[in-house]
């Protein structure tokens, strides 16, 4: 769910305020940053006289600390932003940006060459050029003079401008509207402040804030996160905020099977950032919106049935769009999808090979994302480096997705909105997934984070492309006013509506708690206490039961001579790429050769933790996050690897491609519950 670029994002919303300012020594100001009223960050600027080119200039370089949790992860960001202003138009000739989390870095150096801005990111070679119309405004994040300009030397009440949007590379309608003054006492000093408001008709996104009139420093900002001037002492003040606020609107219904749902009716309120919104934009195939949008806040009803296309009449593979003027975009690569790079292509053409027309092709696609890349936050980011670290949230997942399918020349897009989530206890979360073109079928919708990777249900509400880095959900209120789970399969057939789950039904004792297997919806289902009750699919033909929402985790149930259920295992499948970090004991000549190729460090989904393998030379040995060793010892089955936790048993195997080193560990742990009733 693109959190690096919700960071980024809210970094720079309610920033739009800066005048040319004339410094004669080093100034230096300290804000808040507040989520849900919770200080959850600072900011320290320093503000430096300097020269550029022989004229007077402003240095300014601003670092802000983020400290937030978003789906149960803590987020760590340092943010910062270093600009050359020049005195005399307070505008910036020279800017860097740096967003760091973990070990994910991303950014940009801008250079401003007359009417053309150059931006090179970090460790790519390549310059992308923009070109500003005449007018437009190059702001910074503190000081801003045109704002100061419109409302107080030229007493406008409002006023609307180009303003380059370095987060994107492009050039914004911005309108601005003076609100007048208001007295602020910030940081011990009373301030007669000029009061503003902003919205970005290219993203959406609306902000508040008050700025200095004789400086244009800014002094507060509101938005999709708040901010003040304030003392030093705020670097003492943070605590870890909750964003999820930010990302879910809670609807107080669960509903245990979403993947199942053929028809939705639910009324919302949100304001979506990242892209302009129209009513005619909000109706789309499968889906229908009634209701008003006034400046990007939506207020409606939306009913979503989405057919589910089996493929009839896809184009031939390999497709040729290259005629159709419309889908040219769609076929080339983006900063996000790097659908040019040559491992993507390779890759791609690797999956897709004998695929009989375009739609396999994509399912295959689709269905080896879903299998291969992790959910971790922030994970890839771009298509690219979710391939090479096999981990993403679903923005990641879906760039991947538009770049193997654009590399193979199948039409695709990245979308967002929302999606129904049974946690929380029933909420809409941000989401992103794609959508695929088809030929005469039209533009069709996959989610290959969620395992429908030749589908989207019907609890996907679409806002529009993905375009900006600025795209968030911005929930207010949400509602289901109706909802009907479909009586059909996957493929379109009817299922049975009487089963015999009796031999199943009780309870069960597991490691922390008593588990009870009822019938819910004509599915077996899971009560876990303190979670929810999970339905489960029918076994397969391995005797397991996977769960609804999610494939990864399923039950199988061990049999007395009389056919009544004895016990149940639950069985849950874990992927752990190897750790892009270089661990030199995999090397070590100590180490038998069979073990080093497996010896190393693997990453924690959605944790800041690894897993280590190590080895001796007789024994290999799991080591878990606080240091706990469990040894590991070779199964009867070649390449798979058994370890007991005390807890659970855990069935190992490595991903091993020549004869390179492991780059993932699998492994599946079985949890013994034997029946109490």
């Amino acid at each position: 769910m693109k959190i690096i670029r919700a960071i980024f994002a809210v970094a720079l919303l309610g920033l739009y305020v800066t005048p040319r300012m004339a410094a004669a020594e080093m100034q230096e100001y300290y804000y808040a940053i507040e989520q849900n009223n919770v200080v959850c960050g600072y900011a320290h600027v320093v503000v430096t006289p300097t020269d550029h080119g022989g004229r007077p200039a402003v240095h300014l370089i601003d670092s802000m600390w983020l400290s937030i949790k978003a789906f149960g992860k803590s987020i760590e960001a340092n943010i910062q932003f270093d600009y050359l202003i020049d005195s005399a138009t307070g505008m910036y000739v020279a800017h860097n940006s740096r967003i760091e989390q973990g070990t994910k870095i991303v950014g940009a150096s801008m250079t401003v060459r007359g009417d053309t801005v150059e931006m090179v990111a970090p460790g790519d070679s390549n310059t992308t050029r923009v070109a500003l119309p005449p007018g437009t405004i190059l702001q910074n994040s503190r000081l801003q003079h045109h704002v100061v300009d419109f409302f107080v030397r030229d007493t406008l009440l409002e006023q609307e401008c180009r303003l380059f949007n370095e987060m994107d590379g492009t050039v914004n309608t911005v309108h601005y509207r003076n609100l007048g003054r208001e007295s602020l006492q910030l940081a011990g000093s009373t301030y007669d402040a000029l009061k503003v408001t902003e919205l970005d008709k290219t993203t959406g996104v609306a902000t508040t804030f008050w700025v200095d009139p004789s400086t244009g420093l800014l002094l507060k900002s509101t938005g999709v996160r708040d901010q003040y001037l304030t003392d030093p002492g705020v670097r003492d003040r943070i605590v870890r905020a909750d964003f999820d606020e930010r990302l879910f609107a809670r609807v107080d219904t669960i509903i245990s099977n979403p993947w199942g749902l053929s028809y939705m009716k639910v009324r919302a309120v949100m304001r979506p950032g990242g892209l302009w919104i129209t009513p005619e934009g909000l109706t789309v195939p499968g889906q229908a919106f009634e209701g008003t949008v006034v400046d990007n806040m939506v207020d409606g009803v939306f009913e979503i049935s989405h057919a589910r296309y089996n493929g009839v009449g896809a184009p031939p593979f390999p497709p040729d769009f290259t005629a159709t003027d419309s889908l040219w975009k769609y076929l080339q690569p983006q900063e996000m999808i790097e659908s040019d790079d040559p491992s993507l292509i390779a890759k791609a053409q690797e999956l897709t090979a004998g695929s009989r027309d375009s739609w396999e092709a994509v399912t295959r696609l689709s269905s080896w994302v879903n299998k291969e890349i992790g959910y971790d936050l922030p994970g890839g980011v771009t298509a690219l480096k979710t391939y090479e670290t096999r981990l993403g949230e679903c923005g990641s997942h879906s760039n991947l997705v538009a770049a193997f399918c654009r590399a193979v020349g199948i039409p695709a897009r990245c979308v967002f909105g929302c999606i129904y989530v049974p946690t929380h206890g029933g909420a809409f979360g941000q989401h992103a997934w794609n959508e695929v073109f088809m030929g005469e079928a039209g533009w069709i919708p996959i989610d290959a984070t969620v395992d429908e990777v030749t589908f989207v249900d019907c609890s996907h509400i679409r806002i529009g492309e993905w375009t900006s880095k600025a795209t968030m959900f911005n929930p207010e209120k949400m509602e289901i006013i109706a909802f009907t789970v479909s009586d059909e399969d996957d493929a379109g057939r009817s299922v049975e509506t009487a089963k015999d789950f009796e031999p199943f039904l009780g309870a069960y004792r597991g490691p922390d708690t008593v588990l009870t297997i009822l019938s819910q919806n004509n599915h077996l289902a899971i009560d876990i206490p303190r979670q929810m009750v999970f339905e489960l699919k029918d076994p397969d033909e391995h005797g397991e039961w996977c769960f609804v929402l999610t494939s990864s985790v399923s039950v199988s149930f061990e049999l007395d001579a009389e056919g009544r259920s004895s016990s149940l295992t639950i069985h849950q499948r874990q992927r752990f790429p190897r750790s892009v970090d270089t661990d030199s004991a995999a090397t070590a000549t100590a180490i038998p050769e069979k073990y080093r190729r497996l010896v190393g460090s693997y990453t924690l989904p959605m944790q800041s933790a690894t897993l280590s393998v190590t080895g001796t030379d007789s024994l290999i040995t799991l080591v878990f996050p606080g240091n706990k060793s469990v040894p590991m010892r070779e199964s009867t089955s070649p390449g798979v690897w058994l370890a007991d936790t005390g807890r659970s048993t855990l069935s190992i195997t490595f991903d091993t491609d020549g004869d390179g080193p492991a780059s993932a560990m699998r492994f599946t742990e079985l949890v013994l519950c034997p029946r109490v009733d």
